[in-house]
């Protein structure tokens, strides 16, 4: 039996580790990966605006996890189920391909969809770092022919 509070606790600091302590490889993975592009968000973007979006985003994926961990070591019936269709549609609009795993964990959807869910969420990540690199590319332009 593993200890609920310290489960709780490495979830808490990190979603997944609790999950991993537990021994479920595949809930503690995704959930790692799910915290990793919320880290890797709050490395790229540097406004104020962009932290606070993924400092909920990380609440949101944390909370669920630690709370999971908890119920998980202490053998209660779980409240929280993180393959629900709305969970893991929400958590792949905002967290984008880091939740790949996660939608590819629950049984809640079908192989077709989770292909159809799979290159939809890849494909709108490229089309994101296009416009972003373009934008990025017109605005440094933009700026340097400013001060010419």
């Amino acid at each position: 039996m593993k200890d609920p509070k310290l489960a709780f606790f490495y979830s808490l600091i990190i979603p997944g580790l609790g999950q991993l302590y537990l021994g479920e490889r595949a809930k503690g993975w995704t959930l790692l990966c799910m915290a990793a592009g919320v880290g890797v968000s709050l490395i790229v973007s540097h406004t104020v605006i962009a932290c606070l979006v993924m400092g909920g985003i990380y609440l949101a994926v944390m909370i669920p996890a630690a709370w999971d961990a908890f119920q998980t070591a202490s053998g209660r019936p779980r409240t929280f189920m993180s393959d629900t269709v709305p969970y893991v549609i929400a958590m792949l609009i905002v967290v984008g391909p880091f939740a790949i795993p996660l939608l590819w964990q629950s049984a809640k959807f079908s192989k077709t969809a989770k292909i159809a869910w799979t290159v939809g969420i890849i494909l709108i990540a490229l089309l994101a770092i296009a416009i972003t690199t373009f934008a990025a590319s017109f605005l440094e332009q933009f700026m340097r022919s400013g001060r010419a």
